[in-house]
This record gives C-alpha cells, sequence and structure tokens, in this order.
C-alpha cells in the first residue's frame, strides 16, 4: 500500500521512453504521408480522394506540428 509513489513514478518513466519511440515514428509516417498526397495527385485515385477532402493535408501538417512541439516539451524536461 505505501509503495503508490514509486509505482506512479515508474509508470510515468515507462511512459516517456515509450512515448519518445513512438512519436519519430508517427512524425515520420505523417511526413511520408504528406508526401505521397502531394505527389500522388497524378493518380485518380489520390486525386479524388483529396479533392473530397481539401483540408486532409493541412490536418497532418497541423498533427506533425504538434508531435514536434509535444516532442521538444519532452525533451526539455527530460533534461532539467
Amino acid at each position: 500500500m505505501g509503495n503508490v509513489g514509486p509505482a506512479i513514478e515508474g509508470f510515468f518513466t515507462d511512459l516517456k521512453s515509450l512515448l519518445q519511440i513512438i512519436a519519430p515514428i508517427f512524425a515520420f509516417l505523417g511526413v511520408v504521408g504528406l508526401g505521397l498526397m502531394y505527389m500522388g495527385s497524378s493518380f485518380p485515385v489520390v486525386g479524388d480522394w483529396k479533392k473530397n477532402n481539401p483540408q486532409a493535408a493541412s490536418s497532418v501538417v497541423m498533427g506533425l506540428v504538434f508531435v514536434l512541439l509535444a516532442s521538444s516539451v519532452a525533451s526539455l524536461i527530460s533534461f532539467t
């Protein structure tokens, strides 16, 4: 019962290390997806999808900005 503090600290340490692995993977996938959206517009399937979803590229960019900001804040917290 008295070991709640170390258990919570261990949980957040494990969560931080997991997110430090996952965040760059999502950033890479977002950049690749954004490139496919821009470069793949010549294909009819991608072009039609892009016409039906005009806000998709801006949503991907906002997601990438959020991932980069969250990674920066996490790295600043871990170094202080």
